[in-house]
């Protein structure tokens, strides 16, 4: 019987060991590959630095439904004359617009100096910028074709 356990606990001991050995091979074969992958990323930040060639220039298309759909919505925008001053409204009118634009399209609301602020929406190279300040609110769009259009609201009470 002692027999038995003694061969047991030997077992359990060759078994843990054996663990213990495997995870640490494990481990550093980990490490390696991790030293190596860094490595290759470190190589490709420093390629990627220099000057594309012809061959190598990176080519983003864009479909031209988006960028309709952008001008489009850019133009029930202006329509619309919307005059909100509220900043805590500026989020709802953002993603009133937002989600009405190509999936792609990014936004982001600035808050400026002396009470101004302004919502930006982007995609590739049109834009639409609704900025209130404190002489009225201004909409700036650029369509796809790159012409600016512009409307503004100005207060009938500002004065310089």
């Amino acid at each position: 019987m002692i027999k038995i356990l003694v061969g047991l606990c030997l077992f359990i001991v060759l078994i843990g060991l054996w663990k213990v050995v495997l995870k640490f091979q494990i481990n550093q074969h980990f490490q390696q590959f991790k030293i190596k992958h860094l490595a290759d990323l470190d190589k490709q930040a420093v390629t990627s630095t220099k000057p594309l060639s012809a061959h190598e220039v990176r080519i983003e298309e864009v479909e031209e439904y988006e960028q309709q759909l952008f001008d489009d919505v850019c133009q029930i925008f202006f329509e619309r004359e919307l005059a909100e001053r509220n900043l805590s409204q500026a989020i709802v009118v953002q993603e009133e617009v937002l989600k009405k634009m190509p999936a792609k399209t990014h936004s982001q609301i600035r808050k400026l100096d002396l009470d101004e602020w302004s919502i930006y929406w982007t995609f590739y190279d049109q834009s639409l910028e609704y900025y209130v300040g404190r002489y009225g609110v201004f909409y700036t769009y650029v369509d796809r074709f790159g012409d600016e259009h512009k409307f503004e609201m100005k207060d009938a009470l500002s004065h310089v």
